[in-house]
């Protein structure tokens, strides 16, 4: 049995995968660092940094961390966040903020999304499919989740079986807040069998 050099040393972090095979669900946002001040059930105000995005659904909040948008309080911004889905494919609440990406990466293309997952469910009737999002080893997500995501039908009929690795691009219907799939490709996932 082998004995660390040192005792109490931490143990090795589990080692990062290849990006290429990594579990990603990330929407592209640009807009203005906004604030607002909203009353807790306790009485006091708590001040919310969001990025404002014009294009935006009705309800979907894209939350900034405070040291950022009080630095950049009224400038505009294009960030990536942590897109999430209800069953019927309509993003909505709170959008986690991830990282902010230098200007020069602007496509123009407001709400602008890629996923890189397993294909978890397929309905051709609805239109829809699912895509599980794991963790990744060394990775800051805790839990998986799945996004529930509209295609057309020439394209869920071109998906592999259920169970493969899938990229998939889109981006989301502004008035409805659905995202909607317009590119897929197989994919290699860090937990594929070899």
């Amino acid at each position: 049995m082998e004995v660390p050099a040192f005792m109490g040393e931490k143990p090795a972090s589990p080692p990062r995968r290849p990006k290429e095979t990594a579990y990603v669900a990330t929407l592209f946002t640009e807009g203005r660092v906004r604030v607002r001040e909203v009353r807790t059930r306790e009485g006091g105000v708590r001040t919310l940094y969001y990025l404002e995005v014009p294009e935006a659904p009705k309800g979907v909040v894209f939350a900034l961390p405070k040291r950022l948008g009080a630095r950049l309080l009224g400038q505009p911004l294009l960030a990536q966040h942590a897109p999430r889905t209800n069953g019927k494919g309509l993003l909505g609440g709170k959008q986690d903020f991830l990282r902010t990406v230098p200007q020069d990466r602007c496509w123009g293309r407001p709400l602008f999304f890629f996923v890189r997952g397993r294909l978890a469910a397929v309905d051709l009737e609805e239109g829809r499919l699912q895509v599980e999002v794991r963790p990744n080893p060394g990775g800051k997500l805790r839990a998986p989740f799945t996004l529930t995501l509209l295609a057309p039908l020439s394209l869920l009929e071109a998906l592999p079986p259920v169970g493969s690795a899938v990229y998939l691009e889109g981006e989301v219907r502004p008035r409805s807040g659905r995202l909607v799939v317009r590119r897929w490709e197989p994919a290699r996932l860090w937990d594929d069998p070899q």
